[in-house]
This record gives C-alpha cells, structure tokens and sequence, in this order.
C-alpha cells in the first residue's frame, strides 16, 4: 500500500478530520454513552431470547427422544411377535439395557431444567413411567412368542426366561401362545398405552411453547423500547453526522462514491483517498477474497444427499480413493429401487421421494453405524462394509430380507415395492473391477425376479 508523502499532506487545506473531531468529541461521547447503554439492553434481550430458542429446542429434541426410544421398543417386540426373528429380542434389550434413549432423554431434561419448568418434568417422567409399564406388556408378549419357537427356555434371555407366564397361558399351543403375543402387542390396551405417552410428551412440549412464547412476549417489548430509544440516538448520530460531513466532503467523498459502485458491482474495493480507507479497502479485499474461497471449499465439500441426508455420489467417489488400501477387507453392495418409475408414474413423484427415503433409513438402520450408506444414483444405493468377509453372507442376507419385507408390508396406502441388491466382496480394498462385479450380481438380481440379492462368488460358481 502506497504510503502518502508529506508534500502530499501539506497540499491539504480546510479544517482537517482531527480537528473537526476535537469539536464534536463532547457531544459524540454524550451520544455514545446512550448508543452503547441501549445497544447492551438490545443485546441482553437478544441474548434472553436466543437463549429461550434453545431451551425449547433441546426440550423439543429430548422430549422427540423420548418418544423415539418407546416407539423403537414397541417395533422390535412387534416386529418379533410377527417374524420370531431373535434379532428383535436383542435390538430391544439393547436399547433397555445399552442404548438408554428414554432414559438419558429424562436424565438430560432434568440435568438441563434444574428445577425450572416443574410441570414439563413431572409429564416427562410420567411419560417414561408409562414406557417401562408397557415394558411388562412387551416381555409378556416377547416370551409368549420365544417359548412357542422354543418350548423348554433354554435359550431364552434371563430377562425374559423369568417372567412369569399365567398356568393358562403355559398350556397354550405355539401357534396360541404366538397368536396371544400379536393380539397383546396389537392391543386397544397397548395402543390405549402409547396414547397416554404420547400425551404426556404433548404436554411437555405445549408447556415449554407456552413459556417460550410469554416470555418472548415480555422480551419483545423490552426490545421495541429499546429500539425506540436507540432510533432516537440514531438521528442525533445522523445529524453529527450530516455536520461532519459538509466539512470533509472533500476527503471522503470520492472514495466513498468509488467503494459504492465496487460493492454494487461485486468487485475488489479500489485502494485509494486517506490512509483510513485504503485500510479498510484493504481489509475488505482480503476478507472478501477469504468468503469467496471459503464459499468454493464449501461447494466442493458438499457431499451428502438432499433428499436423503445420505452421502452422495460426490463422497462415493472421494471413499473409493479412500478405501483402496489393498490390505483392506471389503463388502460393497448396490442396492437398486424396483420399479421405482412404475412408483414415480403411478403415484407422484412426491411418494416416490417418500420410498427413497424409507429405504435411506431402512439401510442406516439395519447395517452398522460404521457402515458407509450412500445415494449414488436416482434410485440406486450403495453400502461399503469394512473389515467384512465372505464368511458375513448370512447376516447380510437377513438385513436385505428384513428391508424387503418391510417395504413389501407397508403402513397405510402407501405402496408395495423391493429393492434388488448385488454384493461381492474384495480382501484388496476398493477397486474398479469390485465395482463391476457388483453391478453385475445386480443385474442377475434384476434380471431374476428382482427382490433380492446375488453375491457375485456365487454367481462365478454357478456359471463355472
């Protein structure tokens, strides 16, 4: 930056930005003070409010936990008195036991509110009170349904090995005693239950709306007073101002009219006039320039989905460099969306979108946390397993027939559909011809009825 010479500063002439400022210092500090006095009140209440905004967030996110960990309790013992699949067992006593949704979600409300906000409390430890009530219903019906598939309970959970079952249910034939687990879980009695629940998570959420909104209220006026007041302040600033800058037109003015026309035109400010706006000039250029950058690492970074939230094609091709490692264990499966057009033209692209993303959660929910989950495609999903050999086919195999059977048993009017999946697996990390293996155990999916899957080994064996 160009250091202005001292010919140049005599050239000068008139009253000097200094001088003029010893003039105007009793006055711009009288204003000040009031500036910042209400500028403190403003920030006070913005603070309160932002603070009231996270409050109900958290309440809202807690309460949202709450209800999820019941509703995840009463999937898995239905799903279980429905498939007798024992996955469902361990899914459940996992989130008892391990996971403890329900109970952090409490834990944290209370840690949190600290005595405020009584009321809100008290529903939510009523609402998990009711959860573990509904816990004997759910055991009652899990063991009614274990001791059909196994009569002595010798492979039951002690948790369920111990519950004790009425003589009249005991003398029940399996297919009873399974029948009486599914009228249980499917209850007026359960649903009357969760109902109540549900209740009481309305009243934690309805009361923490009705606090958050009085004291908006209150904060509100508070900060229209203070914005009153600082719009008084702001035409006294105004008219020191307007005096100041009759006087030194002539040194500002240029630059100013120069920066204007740069910030409509988007472009770098000029480095010209006093030193104070070439400073800023300067800064502005450099801060400029480090958004613009910013804003390009961000656009490159942008990696997941949105629709989905999963990761997208972006990411899948920054992972395949990634997991080329050859001393990696690898699964890659593509999981295809049948007649995912059929859906789109039959029922609007609107639940179409719907059946993309329940088969998004579905794979989040069934393969690991550690597991890669990715939209690659219009309908076509991928899931990168690592550390995960040949010998993992049949857990595999379980988690696509569970997701097909749910989507081939939807809730409501929604409709039926499958996915077809193609897996290979690689003991050399990730590679192009993994890639094509898969593809082509898909399309022996595809091209074989669909809803299901191929594992590539096989399919060379089968054409050897």
């Amino acid at each position: 930056m160009r250091e202005q010479t001292t010919e140049e500063k005599n050239t000068l002439r008139g009253l000097r930005i200094q001088t003029l400022s010893l003039w105007m210092v009793a006055a711009t500090l009288v204003v000040s003070v009031l500036i910042g006095d209400g500028i403190i009140h403003v920030m006070r209440d913005h603070k309160r409010l932002a603070e009231m905004t996270k409050e109900y967030i958290f309440v809202q996110k807690e309460a949202e936990n709450l209800e999820i960990g019941s509703d995840y309790l009463t999937d898995q013992v239905r799903l279980y008195a429905v498939t007798k699949d024992p996955d469902y067992i361990e899914g459940y006593f996992t989130e008892v036991e391990e996971t403890k949704r329900r109970d952090k979600a409490l834990e944290s409300l209370e840690e949190h509110l600290d005595g405020k906000h009584e009321e809100v409390l008290e529903a939510s430890r009523e609402a998990l009170k009711l959860s573990n009530e509904l816990m004997e219903m759910e055991i009652h019906a899990m063991k009614l349904v274990a001791l059909s598939v196994d009569e002595d309970g010798s492979m039951l959970l002690p948790e369920i090995r111990d519950y004790p079952l009425p003589e009249d249910e005991m003398s029940l034939s399996d297919e009873e005693k399974s029948e009486a687990a599914v009228k249980l879980v499917f209850s007026e009695g359960y649903q009357d239950m969760k109902r109540q629940i549900e209740e009481k998570l309305s009243i934690v959420t309805e009361g923490v709306i009705s606090i958050c909104e009085k004291e908006q209220a209150e904060s509100e006026n508070e900060m229209r007073n203070a914005l009153i007041r600082q719009s008084i302040y702001t035409v006294l600033i105004v008219i020191l101002v307007i005096f100041s800058y009759i006087m030194i037109a002539i040194l500002i003015l240029r630059p100013i009219r120069l920066y204007v026309n740069c910030i409509k035109n988007n472009n770098f400010l000029e480095i010209t006039g006093a030193y104070e706006f070439k400073y800023l000039a300067a800064t502005y250029n450099n801060v400029y320039e480090m958004t613009m950058e910013q804003q390009n690492m961000l656009r490159q970074k942008a990696e997941r989905d949105a629709l989905t939230g999963l990761l997208n094609r972006q990411a899948f091709e920054q992972l395949k460099d990634r997991l080329s490692n050859p001393v990696k264990k690898l699964a890659f499966l593509l999981v295809d969306v049948d007649v995912f057009k059929a859906i789109n033209d039959n029922y609007g692209h609107d639940v179409g979108d719907q059946a993309l993303i329940k088969v998004a959660n579905l794979l989040e929910d069934s393969f690991r946390k550690g597991d890669y989950i990715l939209r690659i495609g219009g309908d076509e999903f991928a899931v990168i397993m690592e550390n995960t050999a040949a010998d993992k086919k049949q857990i595999i195999r379980n988690k696509i027939d569970t997701i097909n059977e749910i989507l081939k048993h939807p809730q409501g009017d929604f409709p039926k559909y499958s996915v077809s999946v193609g897996i290979a697996f690689s003991e050399q990390g990730f590679h192009d011809e993994l890639f094509r293996q898969t593809d082509t155990a898909l399309y022996h999916t595809k091209e074989n009825g669909r809803c299901g899957y191929t594992f590539y080994d096989e399919l060379k064996d089968k054409e050897s």
